[in-house]
């Protein structure tokens, strides 16, 4: 009987290992996907800045000075990689409202949000790239006192002024 029990706790431990092991594992893998993902974005955005030919690309920044252009890129590679931080966890929400905040001490960082936030958030889908986007529009408001509009796309009843749950570095 004794043994039975013995048996049964170590097949339960064994158990609770492999369980464990392979949500870790699972994490790991999802955190090295985004971290790819995020270094391929910034290998495109610096090779539209190195290469003139690329900026057809984007028709959107044709109006554009090239030293406008190059600084809405140089934003945009900034702020997509504070938020494949804070997915990762290498980034905590005090850090994502910090680095926002001396983005808008100019106003270049806070025109350049205000013309850029309606199409990041029409790509957030829930969780985490929310979370940021609400920290970062939290930031901006903290930055310059503008109230900005909710996104339609978003929750009803979710403010841009909620502070996201930021308990952990996994949902």
């Amino acid at each position: 009987m004794r043994s039975s029990r013995l048996t049964s706790a170590a097949l339960v431990a064994l158990a609770g290992t492999a369980i464990t092991h392979m949500v870790l594992t699972h994490r790991r893998h999802r955190d090295r996907t985004v971290l790819e993902a995020a270094h391929l974005h910034q290998r495109l955005l610096a090779a539209q800045v190195e290469r003139p030919g690329l900026r057809a690309i984007w028709g959107s920044l044709d109006p554009l000075e090239p030293a406008e252009r190059r600084l809405h890129l140089h934003r945009n590679a900034w702020v997509s990689a504070w938020e494949a931080m804070f997915r990762v966890g290498v980034l905590s929400a005090d850090g994502v409202h910090g680095a926002a905040l001396a983005l808008f001490a100019t106003p270049g960082g806070q025109k350049w949000w205000t013309g850029v936030r309606d199409s990041r958030a029409q790509a957030v889908g829930e969780g985490y790239a929310h979370r940021f986007h609400t920290l970062v529009d939290t930031a901006y408001q903290d930055a310059t006192g503008d109230i900005l509009p909710t996104f339609p796309s978003w929750q009803a009843g979710q403010t841009v002024t909620s502070r996201p749950d930021t308990a952990g570095p996994f949902p």
